[in-house]
């Protein structure tokens, strides 16, 4: 009797464990194995296995390692959620940036991603999985600084502000899809703190960047609500010399920012 009252909770646990598996799309090995310990009395091994046997995990055909799909039954099982993806794959903790900000921000002008940028503190190549692909961004400071925490659908995930997100996509353009979905940003983005762009591309060392960021918070100064005095706290970190606003472009000089502006910059 205690056997077969056994084998009923055994067989009671490992439902709510692939219940519990059923609500994700991707999901780390190391992530199973907590799982397992909270609701079987299985090694993680044995369990990885068995659920791959009856079809529950499956493995990316690009696989990298401790990475499974989750299956909701069809046939052929596929990523859902690439943000769950992304994060099995690089952690939980993972900063998503440029571009892919701009787009969980909701300031992209595109309304699919066919790359997925994170903030990675060393070289590292990019990698494909099942049609996702991600792209590891060295920033000059630690990823984390300048990150907030978003809800998107059930998925958590962390994500540079509003503010460290512009300066990136003006910064690296070629990593938000483009100087003109830059511009899109910026047209429509709301609830700036001018004083926060201010103080996040000090920290960049870059006189350049200083250059395009303090021309930009003066375009849209009026309606970021940012005053003359922050503004001219950027002075002391402009170049010496004039700059151009991005490789190969001319325009007038703006003596102010000491930098060589294109006509129609902030136009798409």
């Amino acid at each position: 009797m205690k056997r077969q009252m056994h084998n009923r909770h055994d067989i009671t646990s490992w439902r709510i464990l692939v219940a519990e598996l059923r609500r994700r799309d991707t999901i780390s090995a190391e992530e199973v194995a907590k799982l397992v310990k909270q609701h079987s009395g299985v090694t993680a091994d044995y369990a990885l296995r068995r659920l791959q046997h009856e079809g529950v995990l499956h493995r990316p055909d690009k696989k990298p390692r401790g990475l499974y799909i989750v299956s909701k039954g069809s046939t052929k099982a596929f990523i859902g959620n690439p943000f769950e993806a992304v994060r099995a794959i690089c952690g939980s903790e993972v900063v998503f940036s440029y571009g892919t900000a701009l787009y969980v921000h909701g300031l992209s002008r595109y309304g699919r991603l066919s790359e997925y940028f994170v903030a990675w503190s060393r070289r590292r190549n990019k990698q494909s999985v099942d049609g996702i692909v991600i792209r590891f961004i060295q920033t000059p400071f630690q990823e984390k600084m300048g990150s907030s925490v978003l809800h998107r659908g059930r998925t958590t995930l962390r994500v540079t502000d509003l503010e460290r997100t512009l300066i990136d996509c003006i910064h690296r353009p070629k990593y938000a899809q483009g100087w003109e979905n830059v511009v899109h940003a910026l047209d429509r983005a709301k609830g700036i703190n001018g004083s926060r762009m201010i103080e996040y591309v000090k920290q960049y060392r870059t006189p350049s960047l200083v250059a395009k960021v303090g021309l930009i918070l003066e375009h849209f100064g009026d309606r970021w609500k940012v005053s003359g005095a922050a503004l001219n706290s950027l002075r002391p970190y402009l170049p010496r010399t004039p700059v151009k606003f991005s490789r190969g472009s001319g325009g007038s000089l703006n003596k102010d920012w000491n930098i060589f502006v294109p006509d129609g910059v902030f136009h798409e």
